[in-house]
């Protein structure tokens, strides 16, 4: 990560620090030249003349204060004036003095040189007392030549060591200044960091709280949906008690009157038979309409129980297809069936699969108006296809998304052509996802319309392995020593009806799921 590299334009604060460095060297060496030149008086016994000791000495003690005074004149001038006044204590020695022996000293102010002034201000003074000593008078020079070079080497020998001992110094410095650099701009990532992690735990903080307020508000939502939904079940539960009875009184005495009209002791007219007619088939749409909006409710409050038994589906599409059958026949259309003998039969509700192939055909017989329909029926897999294709005006696209929505109709108007509640494909669709199956359309504008339906084979097996899971060859019997506390499942009641139509005994199998329910024609066939 680039942010995280140290910067490595650095020069300016290494200057900064070199510069800090050498006055720290400049304040040290000013002591060390003031005690050079005490000691240097104190020797003057041995010289012939004191004052060849005592000049050069007060040389050295005041070259320090003036190098002090000097501070104002410039960042430099101190060390060159420290510089300049230890050369020339050193040569007054040597050349004033007889002592030449003292320029072996004069790797002293090179070193000065070094450590308050740099490298290159070393070797320059260096350089300047090579050619003094090789170049310089006689009495400078001293009459030993051997004296000189072991000066000259002292010479560079002080600039060698200066410059060998700055050169790890400053890549320390440069290395330290560096990451004291990154650490400065990773602190200031760290705060930065930190600003923004308390901004984004307050947001949170807030976040929560608002959160809270809207889990309260749900709560208080779901409450009154709940208490909604049990008023409308309530509601559906009286609407349904106080229009069963009389509808069923209705229908029982038209079907009646209609079926038996010499009850009533003379014949009826015609006409009063045709009305009783439209009675009949009004009040029976109206309990269909009924039974549809209590299946609904029933489904919604997750409360609609299944009967489910292994049932052969051929015969259940054989009797959807025979009760539209005259509707077909009264339109001219045809109704086609292929559906294979060798089916498997399927573990479902076969009231409620029924329902759902005789909703599929009455809506492809009410839309349709010229062709007809054709149901097929095929094994996929584990389960059963089953498909209703029609000859119909097909469903547009954007009327697709209402289809399989409750009490919606794709012709909404007040004036339209088919009549119907809205709440059958609805019905079939949970009947169909209530046995675990799937139900979907495929439709094409002035082609026709598919629907279909698919539903399991059998029940779904819990485990990889089923009840196999259960036993092993290497168990042994054992005789129970005492009672199963495992209850006892109740036994149905089976009622058995006797009537002429089948109304009230397809009433009983809708609403008394746990009772078995059995229609008869006449007295003899229920008691044998």
């Amino acid at each position: 990560m680039s942010e995280l590299q140290p910067p490595l334009d650095l020069r300016p604060e290494i200057r900064a620090m070199l510069r800090e460095f050498q006055e720290e060297n400049l304040q040290l060496a000013l002591p060390v030249v003031t005690l050079l030149g005490i000691l240097l008086i104190l020797s003057h016994r041995r010289f012939s003349d004191p004052l060849h000791a005592g000049v050069p000495g007060l040389v050295l003690l005041v070259v320090p204060w003036l190098a002090w005074s000097a501070r104002g004149l410039g960042r430099s001038v101190p060390a060159w004036v420290l510089v300049a006044g230890c050369v020339l204590a050193d040569l007054l020695v040597a050349g004033w003095g007889r002592a030449p022996v003292a320029l072996c000293a004069l790797f002293l102010p090179v070193g000065i040189a070094g450590l308050c002034l740099g490298l290159p201000s070393s070797v320059l003074v260096a350089a300047g007392l090579t050619a003094l000593l090789l170049r310089g008078p006689m009495p400078l020079r001293g009459e030993d030549p051997n004296l000189s070079g072991v000066a000259i080497l002292g010479v560079w020998g002080s600039a060698a060591v200066v410059w060998q001992a700055q050169r790890p110094l400053m890549g320390v410095v440069e290395w330290s200044w560096a990451n004291y650099k990154w650490s400065r701009s990773l602190l200031e990532q760290a705060r930065d960091d930190q600003v923004r992690l308390k901004q984004t735990l307050a947001d949170l903080a807030d976040a929560n709280s608002q959160l809270n307020r809207l889990n309260n508000l749900a709560q208080g939502l779901r409450r009154m949906a709940e208490e909604a939904r049990l008023a409308k079940q309530q509601f559906l539960a009286n609407v349904s008690h106080e229009l069963r009875t009389p509808l069923n009184m209705i229908l029982g005495f038209a079907e009646m009157i209609m079926q038996a009209p010499e009850t009533y002791g003379r014949e009826l007219p015609p006409a009063l038979l045709a009305d009783l007619a439209v009675i009949w088939r009004n009040s029976q749409h109206l309990s269909e309409l009924l039974d549809d909006v209590l299946d609904l409710s029933q489904i919604e409050a997750g409360r609609m129980a299944l009967r489910k038994e292994y049932v052969a589906l051929p015969e259940i599409i054989a009797s959807a297809v025979e009760a539209v059958r005259p509707l077909y026949e009264s339109k001219g259309l045809y109704l086609r069936t292929e559906v294979p003998k060798d089916l498997p039969e399927v573990f479902c509700d076969p009231t409620r699969i029924r329902e759902v192939v005789l909703n599929l055909l009455s809506n492809a017989g009410r839309f349709t108006e010229a062709g007809g329909v054709c149901v097929r029926a095929r094994q996929d897999g584990s389960e059963v296809l089953v498909s209703v294709a029609d000859t119909g005006p097909g469903i547009a696209s954007e009327d697709a998304p209402k289809v399989f929505q409750p009490f919606q109709q794709l012709d909404g108007s007040m004036r339209r052509r088919h009549a119907g509640s809205g709440l059958g494909l609805a019905i079939s669709k949970s009947f169909v996802e209530l046995h675990g199956g799937r139900m979907w359309f495929e439709s094409q504008k002035g082609v026709g319309t598919t629907f279909f339906f698919r539903v399991p084979v059998s029940p779904p097996i819990s485990g990889d392995e089923g009840v196999r899971r259960w036993f092993s060859p290497y168990w042994y019997y054992e005789e129970r020593t005492r009672r199963s506390t495992v209850p006892v499942p109740p036994i149905r009641p089976r009622f058995v009806v006797v009537e002429t139509g089948n109304s009230l005994g397809r009433l009983l199998r809708r609403y008394l799921d746990e009772a078995e329910v059995q229609s008869m024609a006449s007295v003899d066939e229920a008691v044998a």
